[in-house]
């Protein structure tokens, strides 16, 4: 009735067993992280209560796997890879439902003929749960071990039965078919009491549809009214499509919804609100912000998904380069100067600014940012959210947390000359600044804080470098097909061919990529770090052409010479490059 598995390596009755070495030791002896690390996590760990292995898997420096791995050595006995396992049904009806999902348990398989049971569970030395699975099955339990989140995945694929958004539009239909109370501008205090009920089709409907968005990835909702209907589009990979059509009639009723959650003025409509509310998919909670904005046909909400894993990870999970890493490390560790993120709203630039803020946080450094808003929590960092109503602007902030002895300071962005000025005093003082700037590259950056107001000789003094950054979809790993390059493609791609050309790749389309040929993103980027010849020329305000000439002479890449890399590696297509990069492709 399933696979035979790996037999247990301890006896469970050992009356003197040894005292397990903690994970984070097993992780360092195993060379998979170091000691640095690991006092971050700790310090993760402790102000999150979430336990260590959790955290290091969310940074991103431990896989799944791995602190599975470990987990087995901890306990002395086998790891069970959930992922590469089929389970079979007949075995889960060996324990009751609940028994399973409160203590976290998976019946593997039976062997009658020896009489017992194999069950993965995180915690094989729980002697209760073991002797109460014998008690309920009259089997010996073997236990194998996996990770949590494994064993999570695992429950909610089996037991939640999650209702699809058409059913419950069409939940909403039949409801609203039988009183249509939902059907006006103007909803009722009896229909505003029905929106905070959870079991209601309305509620039902805006949870599938939060839920769906999720699942398939999606960084952004928006609802938009038209004449008759209210338009669902998910934004996947930077690329908006639409998810679903929702009736004139049920619109009030959705919008209104989501106002409640998010904490919005359901009676005001013609202003602007934000918001945020939080939904839960198992053990994941993830935060999303709420914008409303009065359209034509009524209002328009932008709901945007913050994803917990979204910052973790290191600069390999961006896209980074060795060579691209080695320039960002050497900017992020120097002890005071600007550090600038570049690059059009969407393109991952607060991505970016948290996982140096993450790569460079022990619990020696004191840390701050200013944000508007806060996007994602980060442990062991000190974090400001900006209020235009409380007059607290991004100036009036850094001004302040320069007299709470910080050591580094992020800024959420530089809009204005003043706070320009502040970031730049603040590292003339000897801080370390991280902020980002709308520009496009990185010698059009030096130009516009020169328009700004700031003087050549602060500016060559203060900053370090800039990052100007894109993102570009990746071709699909499932459905990616190798092609000869074109002549057209070959000339953008600045290669001489060889005798047997140029190999591209391009994505097919297949049910894992929803027929698009891509799934996920990846960054371009263009690092520039001031040397002294890009600080001399700063002084004598060459053009952002010159600078970025003698840059690229003396090792940069721009964004289109790394689009150009990563399309002959196989990571993008030349059609992506030229929807992001343009005519900065051709350049």
């Amino acid at each position: 009735m399933g696979a035979n598995p790996i037999e247990q390596k301890v006896d469970i009755g050992s009356s003197e067993p040894k005292k397990p070495k903690r994970i984070g030791d097993l992780l360092i002896e195993a060379g998979i992280i170091n000691q640095e690390k690991l006092e971050a996590a700790l310090t993760e760990s402790r102000a999150t209560g979430d336990p260590i292995g959790v955290v290091l898997v969310r940074q991103g420096h431990v896989s799944e796997r791995q602190l599975g791995q470990m987990l087995a050595v901890q306990h002395n006995t086998a790891y069970f890879n959930v992922a590469e396992h089929k389970f079979d049904k007949d075995v889960f009806e060996v324990l009751p439902e609940d028994f399973i999902r409160r203590n976290k348990v998976i019946p593997i398989s039976i062997d009658k003929k020896k009489n017992r049971i194999t069950i993965v569970m995180s915690r094989p030395d729980d002697i209760r749960v073991l002797d109460e699975i014998g008690l309920l099955t009259g089997l010996r339990p073997v236990p194998m071990v996996a990770t949590h989140k494994e064993l999570d995945d695992v429950l909610q694929e089996f037991f939640t039965v999650k209702q699809s958004a058409a059913e419950a539009m069409a939940n909403l239909s039949a409801d609203i078919e039988k009183d249509d109370m939902y059907d006006t501008e103007t909803l009722s205090d009896k229909i505003q009491e029905e929106l905070q009920a959870d079991d209601k089709p309305v509620v039902k409907l805006v949870n599938s549809l939060l839920i769906e968005a999720i699942e398939v990835g999606a960084s952004d909702v928006h609802m938009e009214p038209q004449k008759e209907r209210l338009l669902i589009r998910y934004r996947q990979d930077g690329i908006l499509r639409e998810a679903m059509s929702i009736p004139k009639k049920m619109a009030a009723a959705v919008v209104s919804r989501v106002k409640i959650v998010s904490g919005m003025d359901i009676a005001e409509k013609r202003r602007p609100q934000d918001g945020r509310m939080k939904i839960s998919i198992g053990r994941t909670e993830f935060d999303m912000r709420v914008n409303t904005m009065a359209v034509m046909y009524g209002e328009k909400i932008c709901i945007r998904i913050l994803r917990p894993t979204a910052t973790a990870g290191g600069f390999e999970k961006l896209g980074f380069g060795e060579e691209e890493t080695r320039k960002i490390n050497k900017m992020i560790r120097a002890p005071h100067g600007v550090v600038l993120v570049t690059g059009p709203t969407g393109s991952g630039k607060t991505t970016t600014l948290y996982s140096c803020l993450r790569e460079i946080n022990t619990p020696e450094k004191n840390i701050v940012t200013i944000e508007d808003p806060v996007e994602y929590p980060l442990a062991g960092i000190n974090q400001t959210q900006v209020s235009s109503k409380a007059g607290l602007t991004f100036a009036m902030c850094l001004r302040a947390i320069l007299r709470q002895d910080p050591d580094i300071i992020m800024v959420g962005e530089i809009r204005d000359t003043e706070t320009l000025e502040a970031a730049i005093h603040a590292a003339l003082t000897g801080h370390l600044v991280f902020s980002t700037l709308h520009t496009n590259s990185a010698g059009a950056t030096i130009t516009r804080m020169l328009e700004m107001g700031t003087p050549a000789y602060l500016l060559s003094s203060a900053v370090i470098g800039v990052l100007a950054q894109r993102l570009v979809r990746r071709i699909c790993p499932k459905c990616k097909r190798p092609y000869k390059a074109s002549k057209e493609e070959i000339n953008m791609l600045r290669v001489k061919p060889g005798p047997k050309g140029i190999t591209l790749y391009k994505g097919m389309g297949c049910e894992r990529c929803d027929g698009t040929g891509f799934e996920g993103r990846l960054g371009l980027y263009e690092i520039m770090n001031f040397d002294r010849e890009i600080q001399q020329l700063i002084d004598r305000k060459a053009s952002s052409y010159h600078i970025s000439e003698v840059a690229v002479k003396n090792g940069m890449l721009t964004l289109a010479m790394d689009g150009r890399r990563k399309a002959l590696a196989g990571l993008t297509s030349i059609t992506e490059l030229q929807r992001i990069l343009g005519v900065e492709l051709e350049g």
